[in-house]
């Protein structure tokens, strides 16, 4: 996977202000589609959609801690990279969720099948991440709350 920093090289993630508002939407948006992913009766006919609303809850979940640290990211491939250097994250977490949004990609413009199993994967997955997204997300703006500090200087870049 590329270096966050190629992706800010090649203007694909701009420098914005810190949003908290706009992070802590993201993050309720996200564990709102997750949960109506796993409420869903799913099936051969809805797997891909469910499947992509996972991927898109993930993405959502990235994305909060993005702008929480000053970035907007025009690239699903950027905001997965971001999560690198986070120790919250394991290599095969984010080699997973990658390899999600190469799947997500399939089932969208290439009419590739989803089947059920892999949907019950990646809710389970995706599960497990978003409690991950939501702990960095209040570890972060704990931190910037009690130093008075934005939330940019406590992520590092």
């Amino acid at each position: 996977m590329k270096d966050f920093e190629y992706f800010i090289k090649n203007a694909d993630v701009k420098k914005q202000a810190v949003d908290k508002n706009l992070s802590d939407s993201l993050i309720k948006d996200s564990k709102d589609r997750l949960e109506y992913a796993k409420s869903s009766v799913l099936s051969e006919s809805n797997a891909k959609f469910i499947y992509e609303n996972v991927y898109e809850a993930l993405r959502e979940a990235a994305d909060s801690i993005l702008v929480l640290n000053g970035f907007k990211s025009f690239s699903h491939e950027a905001s997965i990279s971001f999560l690198q250097q986070f120790d919250e994250f394991s290599a095969v977490e984010i080699a997973e969720f990658n390899r999600m949004r190469i799947k997500r990609n399939g089932l969208k413009y290439y009419g590739k099948p989803c089947a059920v199993a892999d949907a019950n994967e990646v809710i389970e997955f995706a599960g497990n991440l978003i409690k991950k997204f939501v702990a960095l997300q209040r570890k972060f703006q704990k931190i910037s709350y009690l130093l008075n500090i934005p939330p940019t200087k406590v992520g590092g870049l």
